[in-house]
């Protein structure tokens, strides 16, 4: 309908203007379903799959359909990757930022801020271009509307596989995560979750305060309680686990949630925003390091030195726990070798 030739101006503005007002009801009213720790952990596990939206959209979308991992327009289905969506899907509404350049004239100010007039008293005016904040919704589709592969649309220059996320975390963190058996998967899931929620403290350390708008657009900061602090941490830690299938007991983030003080909306959204916004970098920083490593393994990879001693299983289990425990408080730079008692 947004699209039919036969609609006037006046029609298909009237259209946008109804489309937009009802994604912003929609952002609205998912951001008080986030209020309940249930819902919110929810909304967590999808941040992940939606790491290329806002935090407005990424709560518009999960509205609509809490599932969708990639969404692309219905051309770009078609143009970018070379397949169709299903007769009958429903199109997924998010906000499009659609600002637009316009020529407008312009007071000119002296250094002290007073207008500057000319001769007869008239303010010099000049040509000067602005732009002109606007939105407005676009229509998507998910992949599991279309006759596409995920495996074969989905960008993969992100770790595949708990090694190889293993191998970022240790070269983020100049720290050695065991190895364990493939059978022991839980053991092994504990040191990582670990070594993310210390990756989330050092990255959130000098973060102290929280950006909040008033209802007249106006920014302002605000220092974090204990309150905010923890229930930031724990879900920054909580949605990077999901987003690469690491199961995180969600306890603390529940517990976090229900403590946080929700009372004030304009500093709740603040929270929020701080809290995706974080999420979204520490999960583009592991992909930026696992691009990093694995790039060009097969060329750059070392050979493995077979003449140095290994050491068994249980010594490499025994000889990490304490410094896995610290979560990376020591904040001293020493090797990987010396640090985890590996090497010479």
């Amino acid at each position: 309908m947004a699209n039919d030739k036969r609609m006037s101006p006046e029609e298909l503005s009237a259209y946008h203007d109804k489309m937009l007002n009802q994604a912003y009801n929609k952002i609205s009213s998912g951001l008080k379903n986030l209020e309940n720790p249930i819902l919110y952990k929810l909304f967590l596990e999808h941040v992940g799959a939606l790491k290329g939206l806002g935090l407005n959209n990424s709560i518009l979308v999960h509205e609509q359909m809490d599932n969708a991992v990639h969404l692309e327009t219905y051309k770009d289905w078609q143009e970018k990757h070379g397949v169709q969506v299903n007769t009958g899907s429903k199109a997924i509404r998010k906000l499009k930022n659609d600002s637009f350049d316009m020529e407008v004239d312009k007071d000119v100010l002296d250094s002290s801020g007073k207008l500057v007039r000319d001769d007869e008293g008239n303010p010099v005016r000049k040509k000067t271009w602005i732009t002109i904040p606007q939105f407005k919704t676009e229509a998507v589709f998910d992949i599991s509307q279309t006759n596409g592969v995920k495996e074969k649309v989905i960008d993969h220059s992100a770790p595949k596989t708990q090694q190889e996320l293993i191998s970022c975390l240790e070269s983020m963190l100049n720290v050695s995560i065991p190895r364990v058996l493939e059978d022991a998967n839980i053991d092994q899931d504990i040191d990582t979750i670990s070594i993310i929620q210390a990756i989330v403290d050092n990255n959130m350390q000098n973060k102290t305060d929280v950006f909040v708008k008033d209802e007249h657009g106006i920014t302002n900061r605000i220092s974090k309680s204990d309150e905010m602090v923890m229930f930031e941490k724990e879900s920054i830690a909580y949605a990077v686990c999901k987003n690469y299938n690491i199961e995180m007991n969600p306890e603390k983030l529940l517990e976090a949630a229900k403590n946080l003080d929700k009372s004030d909306t304009n500093l709740f959204r603040g929270l929020l925003d701080s809290v995706h916004s974080n999420a979204i970098s520490t999960m583009r920083s592991i992909d930026l390091k696992f691009q990093e490593i694995f790039q060009d393994k097969s060329i750059n990879a070392p050979e493995q030195d077979k003449s140095r001693p290994k050491l068994s299983l249980v010594n490499k289990l025994a000889k990490n726990k304490e410094i896995l425990m610290q979560k990376g408080q020591n904040k001293e730079k020493q090797t990987k070798a010396k640090e985890m008692g590996l090497g010479d």
